[in-house]
């Protein structure tokens, strides 16, 4: 895969997903985890969604944030999801990705199967590296949201890179499926 550099947000947002846009100008990105982002009442956000997963649900969210060159913060809160997406997001930036087997696993993760294959790593690597995180894990009170959403106001970043993303449907975990399996296995053994 081959990163294309563009400052356009014509073709923003890249990846598919269950978000809503807002101000494409916005520093800020939010994902709701398992919260429903729709009863939120937020304002001044470049895009705002749900993410559930700590592998494709991640990736998208690493693609769409990266093509948007004046997003530079990300607010992670609501909900947590069963495949603990919100750690994982925690876990890759403070940890993350090992690419041990050919692999690129998130570090410290706690979700089954954590890993970022779709995208490359110099996408993965500049997300940890420009991307501010803010952990309201928890949180779904408007008031305490929309307040960090004004605090990183007028921060942006210079430039942004295409990542192009294969097309993710139902089936695409099955490629770690054996992985799960002997994960299950090993575990049912101790």
């Amino acid at each position: 895969m081959t990163a294309t550099n563009s400052t356009d947000i014509n073709d923003w947002p890249l990846a598919e997903g269950d978000y809503i846009l807002g101000r494409p100008d916005s520093p800020v990105a939010i994902v709701t985890l398992a919260s429903d982002y729709r009863k939120l009442d937020l304002k001044n956000y470049a895009i705002c969604g749900a993410c559930f997963t700590e592998n494709f649900g991640i990736q998208k969210v690493i693609v769409n944030i990266l093509s948007n060159p004046k997003i530079s913060c990300l607010i992670v809160c609501g909900k947590e999801s069963s495949h603990f997406a919100g750690q994982s997001i925690l876990a890759l930036v403070e940890n993350g990705v090992s690419t041990l087997g050919g692999y690129k696993k998130i570090i410290g993760s706690k979700g089954v199967i954590p890993y970022l294959d779709e995208i490359p790593l110099a996408a993965i690597n500049r997300f940890i590296r420009e991307i501010k995180v803010i952990d309201l894990i928890g949180t779904t009170e408007n008031e305490a949201i929309q307040e960090i959403i004004d605090s990183c106001q007028g921060k942006e970043r210079n430039e942004a890179s295409k990542y192009p993303i294969p097309e993710i449907d139902e089936n695409s975990w099955r490629k770690y499926e054996k992985m799960i399996q002997q994960n299950v296995m090993s575990k049912m053994k101790k």
